[in-house]
């Protein structure tokens, strides 16, 4: 499958997810409907691309999938000239936490205004997707952008465990 059919079919289920505003004011009943089928339709497209994305990362060469940096031989480092694969996985990582912010809306619509509330869903995700492609076997080489999103995300989300450990241990 080629990368740019992926990423095409990566945004156009994003897209599908305005169906139902788009509905609403045509018929409120039909757009109910649409939500109903995204309960169902959203968790499948996030499997759905994420099997095509480790299908994908299988097809690529491994030349093209070098770090985004390299060490010559004097120990000067240089960045490798970017390509779409190196934001593939960052992407469908994208792809998914849209998908999922949206099947949470659709279950309870929280008002995804709150800040908190999106840091929160956000460093979940990141580190949760992260653990996803460890599971699948992607080597954290072939991440690309993704790996330095779930490098911050994990270590604020240790370090944020760790001092509510100290603060609940300290009121106790």
């Amino acid at each position: 499958m080629d990368l740019r059919i992926y990423v095409a079919l990566l945004v156009s289920s994003v897209v599908a997810t305005l169906l139902p505003e788009l509905l609403e004011p045509l018929s409120p009943r039909l757009a109910d409907i649409t939500r109903v089928l995204f309960v169902v339709w959203i968790p499948s497209s996030i499997y759905l691309s994420f099997r095509l994305l480790c299908r994908i990362i299988g097809q690529i060469p491994a030349e093209q999938l070098l770090p985004l940096r390299v060490r010559s031989r004097y120990g000067i480092e240089r960045r490798v000239p970017e390509r779409l694969e190196h934001y593939i996985t960052l992407i469908t990582y994208g792809h998914t936490w849209l998908m999922l912010g949206y099947l949470l809306d659709v279950i309870h619509p929280l008002g995804f205004i709150q800040l908190a509330i999106m840091l929160v869903y956000t460093l979940i995700t990141v580190v949760a997707f992260g653990k996803c492609l460890l599971i699948a076997g992607i080597d954290q080489n072939y991440w690309g952008h993704f790996f330095d999103l779930y490098t911050l995300s994990d270590l604020f989300l240790c370090i944020s465990i760790r001092v509510f450990r100290k603060v609940v241990t300290l009121f106790s």
